[in-house]
């Protein structure tokens, strides 16, 4: 898996040198987890989610590579924190954190962006629970995959452009403990703020 991440960059940026037209763009992102769910054997499945609670965090940058008028590939390294939270009868959160890496086909049509594509998410470190939820546990999940969409509006500001986008995130593969029993599977609406710099070789 690495080899291909690998080989995937570099195609990517081999590309984006041939490409005047390339931005790279930083990204912060905050949101809920929307749709996540404990897996149906967990004795926690029953408790009410908190979505209020269950939010995701992060930053990151990516690389948009035009290949024609309207249409660009975009790729690059997003760093999650992610929080799973339940309000019933327990009270706390499951976090974890992860490296997100999208491959996403993009559309610009003026000021109007649209992305979307699949993604690869490895998890970091252990699994983390808070108040009554208490502990850390091994995750069993060593990679995990994905679909991203969006819609985003941009604006020129200085010498790039300011972007404001909305993402939803939605993993293919339940998180599972040292177990190997599922816990729950991450969804996520996310509200993207990003800055277009022009890539200029």
């Amino acid at each position: 898996m690495k080899k291909i991440l690998t080989i995937l960059a570099a195609t990517i940026v081999s590309v984006a040198l041939a490409t005047a037209d390339t931005v790279f763009i930083p990204h912060m992102y905050g949101g809920f987890g929307l749709g996540s769910k404990m897996d149906g054997d967990n004795p926690l499945s029953e408790e009410k989610q908190s979505y209020a609670d269950s939010w995701i965090a992060g930053m990151g940058a990516e690389l948009n590579v035009p290949v024609s008028t309207y249409f660009g590939i975009q790729s690059g390294l997003n760093f999650f924190i992610n929080n799973y939270a339940i309000d019933d009868n327990v009270t706390g959160q499951l976090r974890y954190y992860s490296l997100d890496v999208p491959f996403m086909l993009t559309f610009s049509y003026g000021a109007f962006n649209f992305v979307a594509g699949p993604y690869a998410s490895i998890p970091i470190g252990k699994i983390r629970g808070s108040k009554d939820l208490d502990g850390k546990t091994n995750s069993d999940t060593k990679i995990n995959f994905g679909v991203v969409a969006g819609l985003g509006f941009e604006k020129k500001m200085g010498t790039g452009r300011a972007l404001i986008e909305g993402r939803y995130m939605f993993d293919l593969l339940p998180m599972k403990d040292d177990d190997n029993e599922a816990i729950f599977t991450r969804r996520g609406l996310l509200i993207d703020l990003g800055y277009k710099v022009p890539v200029l070789f």
